[in-house]
């Protein structure tokens, strides 16, 4: 027996070689498609950016650019802010020009009266006697009535809902 090598891994060799040639061309081939398709696109944009500066200046000369500024809406829908309702929850209670009961009177206000709150509450509570087994323990709060005057009330007096504070000495 000889060992002499066999046909067989000469022909491997040449199947791989050619495997790898048609590889490269395949490869070289997509590479030049896909950087003709970049020179494509580089020469569409800059076709289209030229054609843009064209017309720019093409309207630049023929129409004058305003750089005055108008407003979108000139004259904009103000809603009137919704301010919280309160009523008076004791007849004849004193409206204060300030929260505390040293405070000069204002006016005297009627059972469930409306009032607007404006939004200012005393930075305390006070305990008050308002009846024979009534007392409370609440803050001042500001005030505003229809006729436009404003002042202080006492909290326990003001509510969101009408109704009647029971217990209440109205003397």
């Amino acid at each position: 027996m000889s060992n002499k090598p066999g046909l067989l891994p000469k022909v491997e060799f040449l199947v791989i070689g050619i495997f790898f040639i048609g590889f490269l061309m395949w490869a070289v081939s997509k590479c030049s498609s896909t950087k003709n398709r970049y020179r494509q696109q580089a020469a569409f944009e800059a076709e289209e950016q030229a054609r843009a500066d064209s017309m720019e200046r093409i309207v630049s000369d023929i129409i004058p650019l305003d750089t005055t500024i108008k407003p979108v809406n000139p004259e904009p829908k103000v809603e009137k802010e919704r301010v919280p309702v309160l009523y008076i929850t004791v007849d004849g209670v004193n409206m204060r020009s300030g929260p505390g009961l040293k405070n000069r009177i204002i006016s005297r206000l009627k059972l469930y009266e409306e009032v607007e709150f404006m939004g200012e509450v005393s930075d305390s509570t006070q305990e008050i006697k308002l009846g024979e087994n009534l007392t409370a323990n609440e803050p001042w709060v500001k005030v505003k009535t229809l006729k436009g005057q404003q002042g202080w009330v006492y909290g326990a007096c003001v509510d969101y809902y009408k109704h009647r504070l029971e217990g209440v000495d109205t003397e």
